[in-house]
């Protein structure tokens, strides 16, 4: 089973002290604060209560068992480095800070975190109605937890070195662009950008084509104006955002050397060339290449989707929601649909539902969760979230595997 949750409340967790109720948490699209009656919480079903972390009782896991190690005192005859007993709860020092005498901190970090509590679910919030949550997941079961920092997507973008390319050209020459575009992740992605509010109403033939070919080639043709080699970027670049099919793909500029072209959609590969009288004109180049990132809208959306319908086989029992989806372009209070969420992906072995023939491998499960990109300051600013699930320095990625 494949669950996925997303919480739109800047805290990202319901805070302890506040209540103790599923029916108290509160759905939203998006709230910059508000740790008293969140989206989602991390509920102990044994202690009925909400994890916050605000003390060891509190939390799920302890990642640190030494965090640092520090100088007691003394000094070292020999200027040569001493690992002290003394250990401490806190932040991480960096390696090679000195302390004296040549001493240094030295940090443990330890692979498999000691569980606080035994159980826990997650709980999120319905627009109305009972909220929904995972199943009773107990400690032992986890395999795996892996956090990952919002990472903004990029954009694929090309540069054709056309003014050296078209050299010698004439104004009756033939200029072509050749295209390629690709789409390797699935429909959901791209249809978060098209539309984010809703379901798309405007996509043109001619784009609901290319989403539905993962290989499909288009072309745009121009005549030179002139025998003036830098001046024909422009020609084709015009060319290229008049056609009605093609700049819905991509975005065409003159970029003083020549042609830059941009992928219009996250997640796009765009292969492309330029001919003069059919021939390559023009060495072309990756100005920036695609990357995925972590934590925009279009992923949030689109792992909500397969999580109720592709891979989220079991889903009909715990998440019983139709079509409803709980990403949003404004979670946090936030206003850009890339710098976004937060991932925490948590995997166990769902011990209960073991069939003939599957190892342990085949019965584990995921659950997702999504919280808006926060300071982790405060309660306020999802320091419940890193102090739950032991993350210590929340704004770098992180995995424990045990």
């Amino acid at each position: 089973m494949n669950q996925v949750f997303v919480s739109n409340h800047m805290a990202g967790i319901q805070a302890n002290a506040d209540h103790s109720l599923w029916s108290s948490l509160v759905h939203t699209t998006g709230a910059a604060d508000g740790h008293a009656a969140c989206m989602v919480g991390i509920w102990d079903p044994y202690g009925q209560r909400y994890l916050d972390g605000t003390t060891a009782a509190l939390g799920l896991i302890s990642p640190l068992n030494v965090a640092a190690i520090t100088a007691n005192e003394g000094t070292d005859a020999t200027n040569e480095t001493i690992i002290f007993g003394t250990s401490q709860q806190g932040t991480i020092i960096k390696d090679g800070t000195n302390i004296a005498a040549g001493q240094e901190v030295v940090n443990v970090q330890p692979s498999s975190p000691s569980f606080l509590n035994r159980a826990f679910q997650i709980v999120q919030a319905m627009p109305t109605g009972n909220a929904i949550a995972s199943p009773i997941i107990h400690t032992s079961q986890l395999t795996r937890l892996k956090w990952d920092v919002n990472d903004p997507p990029t954009k694929h973008k090309l540069e054709i070195a056309t003014d050296t390319g078209f050299d010698p050209i004439i104004a009756t020459d033939e200029i072509t662009l050749v295209l390629n575009v690709r789409f390797p992740h699935d429909a959901a992605y791209y249809e978060a950008q098209i539309n984010p509010t809703g379901s798309v109403t405007s996509v043109t033939p001619a784009l609901s084509a290319a989403f539905d070919n993962t290989k499909r080639i288009y072309k745009v043709n121009a005549i030179a104006t002139s025998a003036t080699e830098a001046d024909q970027a422009a020609v084709i670049v015009a060319a290229i955002n008049a056609d009605g099919d093609v700049k819905q793909l991509v975005t065409a500029t003159d970029a003083g050397g020549g042609v830059q072209l941009e992928a219009n959609f996250f997640g796009m590969i765009i292969d492309a060339t330029i001919l003069k009288n059919g021939d390559k004109a023009g060495a072309v180049t990756d100005s920036v290449d695609m990357t995925p990132g972590v934590g925009s809208f279009a992923e949030v959306l689109s792992a909500e989707k397969k999580a109720q319908y592709s891979q989220g086989f079991m889903n009909r029992l715990y998440l019983p929601t139709g079509d409803l989806q709980h990403a949003s372009a404004t979670a946090g209070g936030l206003s850009s649909q890339t710098v976004l969420y937060n991932r925490l992906t948590l995997e166990y072995e769902n011990k209960a539902g073991k069939m003939p023939g599957f190892n342990g491998q085949g019965n584990t499960h995921t659950a997702t969760l999504y919280v808006p990109k926060a300071t982790y300051a405060a309660q306020a600013t999802q320091l419940a979230v890193e102090a739950t699930f032991g993350l210590v320095n929340a704004t770098a990625s992180k995995e424990f595997i045990w």
